[in-house]
């Protein structure tokens, strides 16, 4: 009896109209019940010069819904109040309403006439609306010739591109740079792809490197098998090592291209050690051997940013203050200055 109670099917130890509906089984009875349970929905509103509105009672959907696109929501309960501003009406309009119907849809549920300020804050939200538009595009491809714009919209081969255009010099791609490119030189065009900064991107050839060693040739039957000079062991004695070592002055004396001291061992030390300053000796001689030689090094860089990082350099050409070298680090060809290694080891 509780539970009947608490549903509202028994009131005062009797059925309610709500029980007799559902003893009967009568859907239209049990629906005129309940309605005479709830309150009437509000179904208009009054829209004030503060750029408010105000609905006594519960409002209906239509309403609520209505107000809830154009205003926000302030205060509900036995009176609700929606407030307008320029963001919310550009709410409404994002959605692809007009000015004229917004204004329209309000009116129609107004008591009384709209206030000329909710009416000036609808049509100046509308004006300012859409002035700057943003569109997708994973690439911008423009020319000076619009001609040559408008053949690469039309052409077939370049459909799958996604090419559309916005001004008569430009053209936006909703394909990704690299994959724009490639399709336009298979289609026979000649572009050229530039950086975020407005430059032209200049490729560079990689270069090929051979990945291993090739195999020896393998031995045909009945030839004869090539002798391989056999290399002689030769005997150090630890000993008189030892002592040559002892014998050596502690201090390695300063290199001395006039004569007076250790001059340098070849031209390239030379130059090296008059265009690197920070280097010690012993690094001047590695970096020239390296460069003589064509052998690989690496070696201590400090960068112009400040940065200091290790390279391994290879290829190495000395063109004084520069050295340009195959930087490993970067899989490309790189410009060093002399004055900013500070430091070498083997390779």
């Amino acid at each position: 009896m509780q539970e009947a109670e608490l549903l509202g099917v028994v009131a005062r130890g009797a059925l309610s109209p709500i029980g007799a509906a559902l003893r009967t089984d009568d859907a239209e009875a049990l629906s005129a019940a309940c309605e005479r349970l709830l309150p009437t929905a509000t179904r208009a509103a009054r829209f004030g010069a503060d750029l408010t509105a105000v609905v006594t009672g519960t409002p209906s959907a239509r309403l609520a819904a209505l107000l809830d696109t154009v205003a926000d929501k302030e205060v509900g309960g036995t009176a609700s109040v929606w407030r307008f501003s320029p963001r919310t009406v550009r709410r409404a309009l994002d959605t692809g309403r007009t000015a004229d119907a917004i204004a329209a849809d309000l009116s129609a549920v107004a008591v009384g006439a709209l206030p000329q300020s909710l009416s000036y804050l609808i049509n100046d939200s509308a004006r300012t609306h859409g002035r700057v538009r943003i569109t997708p595009a994973a690439c911008v491809i423009h020319s000076e010739e619009p001609a040559l714009l408008a053949e690469l919209v039309t052409h077939r081969k370049l459909a799958a591109l996604g090419l559309r255009l916005l001004a008569p010099t430009v053209l936006v791609s909703r394909t990704p740079l690299d994959k724009t490119f490639a399709t336009l030189r298979a289609a026979g065009f000649a572009p050229v792809a530039e950086r975020a900064d407005g430059t032209v991107r200049v490729e560079k050839t990689r270069r090929r490197r051979a990945a291993a060693p090739v195999p020896p040739p393998p031995q045909l039957p009945g030839q004869r098998r090539r002798s391989v000079p056999t290399v002689t062991p030769v005997t150090v004695d630890l000993s008189t090592l030892a002592a040559r070592l002892r014998a050596a002055p502690p201090i390695l004396p300063a290199p001395d291209p006039f004569g007076t001291g250790v001059p340098y061992g070849t031209d390239t030390e030379e130059i090296v050690a008059g265009r690197a300053k920070d280097l010690a000796y012993s690094d001047v001689r590695q970096l020239a051997h390296a460069v003589d030689a064509g052998t690989a090094i690496t070696v201590e860089y400090v960068a112009a940013s400040g940065n200091r990082t290790v390279r391994i350099l290879s290829e190495l050409v000395l063109d004084p203050p520069y050295l340009y070298a195959w930087c490993h680090l970067r899989d490309d060809e790189r410009v060093f200055t002399l004055s900013r290694i500070h430091g070498v080891m083997p390779g």
